[in-house]
Formats: structure tokens, C-alpha cells, sequence
């Protein structure tokens, strides 16, 4: 069947960024003055930018502190019903904090057992003192994660904020933060030559790489188990000498590719998002490798509600060889996936009738 060509987005409108554009002639600036942006994220109802100087930008819901400006505004509209003081502009945020156990040195325990947190269960914060230039951004459903760039100062550090579900903030507790808050267990003599690179955002989970391809995680993909409190070594990659190169998580699944080519993931994939293929297994407990992509090079990877999406390498005569394996997905193939989900919306809605039911009673003698 022949199918209307896709549809392009040719009309966009522009972003409200607000900040000290031209305090301190720090910010690098356009001829119009505006802010250049290198890094951009979205989450369920957050957005977050990067600028060229390494200063953030949020914009959008404040209901678990995902706005990182200290607090979620909320104020009563009517009897049961609560309100949020949301952003409909990016604004700069530039207050960074630490709690009072990892300034001091302590660890989770200290929190666990009350020093540290406040009468409400609030962590006891201090800020961080100096300009903090950030060089990653993600945004899982309703938390966020960046890495600093690296510095004289010292190792690039990880920040976290949002909502706390499933100690997705790698704090050890499950609590919301209102601010980029520094995540102490990411910090230490393990990391001084090994130190974070970058960091992806699920729905409820926290991927971080470092340096050397190591894979850290926190919080919960699956629907079964516990959830992972404290920043955890994927060592089932580590100890088998696997150097990751980039990794993904989604609504329930973490995605990791590495430099000799192997591509493995885990979770749950109830759409096949796991990349198993047809008839096998939609759900790993553990990381498993995805043969549809065996010697391809992935050099990025990104995870969504119910799919996932690669970018291969294709360099050499061994990138194309590896290449020709895996199955192309063509215009035709789109466009008859969108007519189908067309006729099952229309189904839902009531466009086709279900056949009429005989009604009971007596028929003629």
C-alpha cells in the first residue's frame, strides 16, 4: 500500500532562558547576547540545559524539587487539591550543596540512625562554596543527575536532586532534594584516577560511567527486588575486563555498550526494548548481551518509555561487515507501524462496534 510521506517539523519556537547573562563576562555570549546552550534534557514534566560556561538552566514542574531552586512552592488551590510554584522559563541555578555527614566526612549510617537529618526527615545541608561548572545533564521521570567538568580543583563530582523514590539519588535514603545536592558516595580515593564522566537518568534509577568505562548504579528498573540505595558497581561488567563507552536507561531498562563491541542490557521489556529479538526473553535480571548487535560499535545510546535507539559506528570495512547483520527499519515499515496504531486508537475509542449480543426470549412457535 502506498502511505503519505512523513510529516517534517519545520516551525519552532524559541526558549525564555533567564540568568546573569552578562554578570561577571564569564557567560559566553552570541552577538545577540543570548545564552549558548550545548547540553539539553527533558523528563516527565523537567527540562534542563547546559550552557557553554557549564551553568544550568531548569524550567518546568516543582512537585519534587526537580527545579533544583531550594524548594517546590507548593500552596493550597482548594480542599484536597495542592499547587506548585512551576517555572515556564529556564532559570539559572548556581546553589549547590552537601549534606553535614559527607562534609564531615560521615557516612549513610550516620543518616540512618538520625545525626543529619532534621525533626521532618529533611537531609541537613550545607552549600558549596565557588562557581560550579557542569559538563553532563539527564532527567529521569522526576529526578535529575549532572556531572561537574573536570577542573584543577579536583575530580569532577555528581550531583543529584528531584524526587528520592527508590533512593534514585544515590543519598541512601528516600527523600526529595530541592538542590543540587553533591553525592558523597561517589567521591573518595576510588575515584581520584577514576573519576565520573557522565550520567543517564531513568524513570527511578541512576546510571554513572567513569573514566576507565566502570558502571555505577543506584535506585530501581525492575519490578521485582530491592531497590539499590547507594551508588553500586555493575561489577558483572567490571571483573570480565568490559570497558563500557556509553550507557542508557529507560522506564525499566539499562542499556551499556563497550569498546570491543558488545552491547548488553537488562530489566524489563515488555516491548522488546531489551533487543533480545523475537521469541526471546522481554525481561533479564541481569546483563545480558544483545546479539542483534554483536561487533557493532555503539557509540551512543538512549533509552525511552517502550523503545531504544542506537547510533553505530560505521567508520571501516569491519563497522559495514558488522553492519550488514542487523535488520533496516525503512519508511514503508514506519508508516505501516502508524497506520496501525491509528486503527487501534480508532478501535478504543468506539469507531468499531463490537457485534450485538442475541438478546434472550421467547422465539416464535
Amino acid at each position: 500500500p502506498s502511505y503519505p510521506p512523513l510529516a517534517t517539523v519545520d516551525k519552532f519556537r524559541k526558549c525564555v532562558v533567564m540568568g546573569q547573562i552578562n554578570g561577571g563576562g564569564e557567560e559566553e555570549e552570541d552577538k545577540g547576547g543570548s545564552v549558548k546552550i550545548v547540553r539539553a534534557s527533558c523528563g516527565e514534566n523537567i527540562s534542563a540545559l547546559i550552557s557553554s560556561a557549564g551553568y544550568l538552566y531548569t524550567a518546568g514542574a516543582a512537585e519534587f524539587g526537580q527545579l533544583g531552586n531550594g524548594e517546590t512552592g507548593e500552596y493550597i488551590i482548594s480542599a484536597g487539591k495542592l499547587g506548585y510554584a512551576d517555572s515556564a522559563k529556564f532559570v539559572r541555578r548556581s546553589v549547590f550543596c552537601q549534606s553535614e555527614s559527607d562534609a564531615e566526612g560521615g557516612v549513610a549510617t550516620k543518616m540512618m540512625t538520625g545525626k543529619g537529618v532534621d525533626s521532618s526527615g529533611k537531609i541537613k545541608s550545607v552549600t558549596l562554596d565557588g562557581k560550579i561548572c557542569l559538563a553532563d545533564v539527564s532527567c529521569g521521570k522526576n529526578h535529575i543527575v549532572a556531572v561537574e567538568a573536570p577542573s584543577s580543583a579536583g575530580a569532577p563530582r555528581v550531583f543529584t536532586w528531584g524526587s528520592g523514590d527508590y533512593g534514585c539519588l544515590g543519598h541512601g535514603i528516600q527523600a526529595d532534594e530541592y538542590t543540587p545536592r553533591l553525592v558523597g558516595g561517589l567521591r573518595g580515593p576510588i575515584f581520584a584516577n577514576n573519576h565520573p564522566v557522565s550520567a543517564v537518568a531513568g524513570s527511578n534509577c541512576t546510571v554513572v560511567k567513569t573514566k576507565n568505562g566502570h558502571v555505577y548504579y543506584v535506585g530501581k528498573h525492575k519490578t521485582a527486588g530491592e531497590a539499590t540505595m547507594r551508588p553500586t558497581l555493575v561489577d558483572a561488567l567490571a571483573n570480565n575486563g568490559h570497558v563500557v563507552t556509553s550507557v542508557g536507561a529507560g522506564s525499566q531498562t539499562v542499556f551499556c555498550t563497550t569498546k570491543s563491541g558488545v552491547t548488553v542490557s537488562w530489566g524489563n521489556g515488555s516491548h522488546g526494548e531489551l533487543g533480545y529479538g523475537e521469541g526471546e526473553n522481554k525481561s533479564s535480571s541481569k546483563p545480558k548481551f544483545v546479539m542483534g548487535l554483536d561487533s557493532c560499535l555503539v557509540s551512543d545510546v538512549a533509552c525511552g518509555m517502550g523503545h531504544t535507539l542506537f547510533i553505530v559506528r560505521d567508520d571501516d570495512e569491519e563497522d559495514a561487515k558488522a553492519l550488514k547483520k542487523v535488520n533496516k527499519v525503512e519508511e514503508e515499515d514506519v508508516m505501516e507501524f502508524v497506520e496501525q496504531i491509528k486503527k487501534k486508537k480508532s478501535g478504543d475509542a468506539g469507531g468499531d462496534e463490537p457485534p450485538k449480543k442475541k438478546q434472550k426470549g421467547k422465539g416464535k412457535k
